[in-house]
């Protein structure tokens, strides 16, 4: 059985994304996780959160990172601050669980890694869609067998972001569509399948000049300086002999109809969400065509977004590696990285990152433990 002590966890950054997800999503998972404080720069973000179900409002990162009472941080900062604010954490002796990207450039990712591994700290990273329910039955029917041997596998998520998201301009300024959503299938086709060996990227920035027509700043112009359109061939490490591809696509200009995430392989594929579970499953075979199945039992409609912390949490108790670990989006952030170097370049380059082998939920996930 699990040791099931919650995890002393401070969430920093108070955005949407915390109010509306990580915060109740985490509480739903007492046995693993106790927020015990909130720190944002705007302290009225922070105060909001605390003012629901209890806690400590920080007045700085400082003052989070020297209380001996807080053992690991969420960080849901903005793209360009997740380096800083994990890099302070892990120095300061937290464990660290980041949104995604877990940094804009792969030394930053590196510089990750090799700390945590250096002073024995957990060091995790969204996305958590992965341990769905739906997504954790597919992986294992892949492994038994059901389909045959992968051969490809797509992945599609994106849309104009400045017509519904307040905040655009971070992204389109500092992240860009790969970074930011090409996470969510390249988690999904990395855990299926393998490692990403080599890229051949296609990416460019279509539209230059944009406004925001959502939130505070409504009417705000901003110049992108992200490529924001683009798609990449992948080709993975894996041991037939004809190999496995990928294709990727992903737009904060365009949203597609391609669908979000499938895999395929000789007898037959999937198609599922990358990005939530309990949507459904539509299984492929050749005798049938495609097929509609229900969720399994359990699946939460949506992205949870507390179960990779629970998990986290988890692997801090009983010492094991995260399931959504660092050395994993490290390599992630790396693929994505090479897109737009094969990109520039005109040529396909080769990706240097590997990771340790997700390991799968099991019969009996940590959070439903006892």
């Amino acid at each position: 059985m699990s040791n099931t002590t919650p995890v002393r966890t401070v969430i920093v950054g108070c955005g949407m994304i915390a109010a509306g997800g990580y915060q109740p999503r985490c509480q739903a998972y007492p046995n693993q996780i106790e927020l015990v404080g909130f720190y944002d720069q705007d302290e009225a973000r922070a105060s909001a959160l605390a003012e629901r179900n209890g806690g400590t409002v920080y007045p700085s990162l400082e003052a989070v990172l020297n209380d001996p009472n807080v053992e690991a941080i969420v960080n849901l900062t903005l793209h360009i601050s997740h380096y800083p604010v994990s890099l302070a954490g892990l120095k300061a002796g937290k464990h660290v669980y980041s949104e995604k990207p877990i940094s804009i450039r792969t030394d930053e990712a590196n510089e990750l890694v090799e700390t945590a591994e250096t002073n024995g700290l957990k060091l995790a990273c969204a996305p958590s869609a992965i341990l769905g329910y739906v997504q954790q039955n597919v992986w294992k029917r892949i492994r038994d067998g059901e389909i045959g041997d992968v051969i490809s596998a797509l992945g599609n998520f994106g849309g104009p972001l400045e017509h519904w998201h307040p905040s655009a301009d971070a992204f389109l300024m500092h992240a860009g569509p790969f970074r930011d959503v090409a996470p969510y299938p390249l988690t999904a086709m990395t855990t299926m399948i393998g490692p990403v060996k080599t890229v051949h990227g296609f990416a460019r920035v279509a539209v230059p000049k944009r406004v925001l027509t959502q939130g505070p700043r409504e009417g705000t112009e901003f110049e992108v300086t992200e490529k924001d359109h683009g798609f990449a061939v992948l080709e993975f490490e894996v041991p037939q002999a004809d190999g496995s591809q990928g294709f990727i696509y992903h737009s904060f200009t365009v949203t597609s109809q391609i669908p979000p995430y499938e895999i395929h392989g000789t007898k037959g594929g999937f198609s599922i969400q990358a990005h939530d579970d309990g949507r459904g499953i539509k299984k492929f075979t050749p005798q049938s065509g495609w097929q509609d199945e229900p969720s399994p039992p359990k699946a939460f409609t949506g992205l949870d977004w507390g179960k990779g912390v629970a998990d986290f949490a988890d692997a801090i108790r009983n010492d094991r590696i995260p399931r959504c670990n660092g050395a994993q989006a490290r390599h992630v952030l790396e693929v994505c990285e090479r897109v737009i170097e094969s990109s520039d370049l005109g040529k396909p380059v080769d990706v240097s990152s590997r990771f340790p082998a997700p390991q799968a939920v099991g019969e009996v996930a940590p959070w439903e433990a006892d």
